[in-house]
Parts: C-alpha cells; sequence; structure tokens
C-alpha cells in the first residue's frame, strides 16, 4: 500500500511542471489578447470555445489546439464564478 502511495506521489510530481506551464501558457494567451477570465462565468467561456463563430470574433480560430485547451482551462480556472476569479484591482 505504501508502494502505491509513493508512485502515486513521484508521478504527480513528474507532471506538476508541465500542468503549471500549461496555465503559465494560458495566462499568457489571455493577457495578450485582453481576454479578462472574471469579465464571464465558466458556462459563458464554455460556450465560446463551442462556437466557431465566436472563436473567430475573439480572434481564437488562429490559435492552436493546445493554445485553446490551455488558455479554455484557464479562463473557467479564474472565470466570475469560480472559487479564484481573476478581475483586473484583485488580482495579487
Amino acid at each position: 500500500m505504501k508502494k502505491l502511495v509513493y508512485i502515486t506521489l513521484y508521478i504527480s510530481m513528474l507532471f506538476l511542471p508541465a500542468l503549471e506551464a500549461n496555465n503559465k501558457i494560458g495566462k499568457k494567451l489571455a493577457s495578450d489578447l485582453n481576454l479578462i477570465p472574471g469579465k464571464k462565468a465558466s458556462i459563458q467561456w464554455k460556450r465560446i470555445f463551442k462556437n466557431p463563430k465566436k472563436l473567430k470574433q475573439y480572434k481564437l480560430d488562429k490559435l492552436s489546439k493546445n493554445e485553446l485547451n490551455a488558455l479554455e482551462k484557464f479562463l473557467i480556472e479564474h472565470s466570475a464564478d469560480s472559487p479564484k476569479p481573476l478581475v483586473p484591482g484583485l488580482e495579487k
């Protein structure tokens, strides 16, 4: 049982830098595109990423699949209805 816990912790430690890098990519893209996560609720961000017309409207249609995924994840994690919303003036 202890062996399983150690293996799980080890695997988690391997993937943590990749997850943080993905979060940084999402944050940078949001900043570059002037997208403020806290301006919309998570369901609104999800609708935008499912609608090709909205993707084009927000100039997201030129992004790669990986960039889109990172940006969507970042925007949803920090949306207005999330536990840690990001809005101007409240950032740390």
